[in-house]
This record gives C-alpha cells, structure tokens and sequence, in this order.
C-alpha cells in the first residue's frame, strides 16, 4: 500500500519540477528589433555582470548586427537597483542561491542577508530531506519504513 503512494507522490514531485518556468533565449532573429535598454534592465535584474553584452554580441554577429552596448549598460545598472536589494539576497538565499558579485554598494548588508537567505533554505532541505540526498539518502538500501 506504501509503495504505491511513495511512487505516485515520486511522480508528482518530478512533474511538477518540469513546470518551472524559464526566461525565454535570446536568439539571433531577436537582433534586429531589439529593445536595449530593456534586454539590459532583464539582465541587471538577474544579476549579469557586464560580460553578459559579448554573448549578446556573438549571437548578434551572425545577423551582422552589433549591439547598443550604451543603452544596454544603462538598462543594466536600473535592473541592478532591483537586483541588489536585502529583500532579493534573502529571496536568493532561501532558494538556495548566493548572489553574484555585480553589487558595488552595502556588500556587507547584501551578503547578511543572503546568508540568513541561504540558512533558510539548509534548514528547509534538512527537514524536507533528513537522509541527506543521494542513491537512497546516502545508503545503499532503502530505510526500514519503506518495507
């Protein structure tokens, strides 16, 4: 009676991961009506650093387009205001994410609050996985209450 109920919530559990959604790709056909500044502000609010343009660039190549590295730079740094606020370290944090190293103002505050983020997120994968994670929690047969 168990096994059936583990292996239907199993099941669940593994479909419903698959209903994450995702940021739609840049590609090359996306070049030539481009809005800039708000590809820019996207990827300041997902904490780019300013590397992120020459991917945008070599994609870009292809359609011998070049990017307006000015008004994606500016768009950047308005993403980055949202980027680098304690609400969205901790936020981070209790998804399991450490902040990348784009912020330049209270590091020290951000950094606070991801870690309290982060601690969140241990304690809640400690208590949802007790076993640790791995080939049956770490041991080569199943625990006793699942006979």
């Amino acid at each position: 009676m168990k096994k059936p109920i583990m292996l239907s919530a199993f099941v669940l559990a593994l479909a419903m991961t698959g209903c994450t959604t995702k940021q739609p790709q840049f590609n090359v056909n996306d070049c030539a009506s481009a809005d800039w500044q708000n590809i820019g502000i996207k990827d300041g609010q997902n904490g780019y650093s300013a590397q992120r343009i020459l991917s945008h660039q070599k994609i870009c190549q292809a359609a011998g387009i070049s990017p307006n590295r000015a008004a994606w730079e500016e768009g950047r740094q308005i993403g980055l205001k949202s980027y680098c606020t304690k609400s969205n370290a901790y936020e981070m944090g209790r998804r399991g994410y450490e902040l990348t190293g784009v912020c330049d103002h209270n590091l020290e505050e951000l950094h606070h609050a991801n870690m309290m983020g982060l601690q969140q997120y241990e304690m809640s994968q400690r208590i949802h996985h007790p076993y640790g994670h791995g080939y049956y929690g770490g041991y080569p047969f199943l625990p006793w209450y699942f006979y």
